[in-house]
């Protein structure tokens, strides 16, 4: 009989091929279990990442409603009421009509602009292109807009959608008013069967965008490319104006 084919020869075999299998065994099964728990703590880092961004969001979007609020009611104490304190003092005072019928002109534009800033009217039955062209209209009085509509494809936006369009609109040119010193805006619109583009762009002072901080403008707008499923990019630099460019996807009322 061959050494090889004794019993114990064969058991000896037979057991050190078992000891390998089995280290092979946990040894692939240790390195999937590192990649495993690596995999679950990059998720889980990510996750929290997201929640902490969510949470930003959130936060902004009550801290812009609360500062919309705050205008408006600045806008309601220091326009219409005065002007209605005004009409009511020289109504007392027996004055002119002309001169209560002009005041009571100004309090109804007031009046007008401010309901208009909370819900455009009609805003379901009116084409987007209006609804900002009716937003810019009373800022020309401070500095020269131009808007531009490019439209290749006729789509009924969801309500939901234009409101915000329409206040991405309204925050950008409040921002261009309060920071860039502008004296001229073009705003661009356009709509394709694919997306819609939007792009506001200003001569003002502009700035350097690489130490750019998030304030509550910027995270509004976040939030608000978040809902429309949008991407956008600000390119801006000192002494060169600053242009905003927003693409969105098509969505109509049956996508909500």
């Amino acid at each position: 009989m061959e050494k090889w084919q004794d019993p114990e020869t064969l058991a000896i075999w037979i057991a050190i091929l078992l000891v390998l299998v089995f280290t092979i065994i946990l040894f692939v099964v240790k390195i999937m279990h590192t990649g495993y728990k690596r995999m679950v703590q990059a998720n889980l880092r990510q996750a929290q990442m997201q929640l902490e961004h969510q949470k930003k969001l959130t936060e902004t979007s009550l801290q812009a409603q609360e500062k919309e609020r705050t205008r408006i009611a600045s806008d309601l104490h220091d326009s219409l009421i005065g002007k209605l304190t005004v009409i009511r003092m020289k109504s007392q005072l027996g004055l002119p009509l002309t001169d209560i019928d002009s005041l009571l002109g100004e309090s109804i534009t007031d009046a007008r602009r401010i309901s208009h800033d909370l819900t455009p009217p009609l805003l379901e039955q009116t084409d987007i292109a209006d609804l900002i062209e009716n937003i810019i209209d009373p800022w020309r009085q401070k500095m020269d807009i131009v808007f531009y509509t490019d439209i290749r494809s006729r789509h009924n936006f969801a309500a939901s959608s234009k409101i915000q369009l329409v206040r991405v609109v309204q925050e950008l040119i409040t921002n261009i008013v309060k920071h860039a010193e502008a004296t001229a805006v073009a705003v661009h619109l356009r709509i394709t069967a694919q997306n819609c583009m939007l792009r506001v762009q200003d001569n003002g002072k502009g700035f350097d965008t690489s130490i750019l901080k998030k304030g509550l403008g910027l995270h509004s707008l976040e939030m608000r490319m978040q809902y429309l499923s949008a991407s956008y990019k600000v390119k801006s630099k000192p002494g060169n104006g600053t242009r905003t460019v927003i693409v969105c996807p098509y969505k109509n009322e049956s996508d909500e």
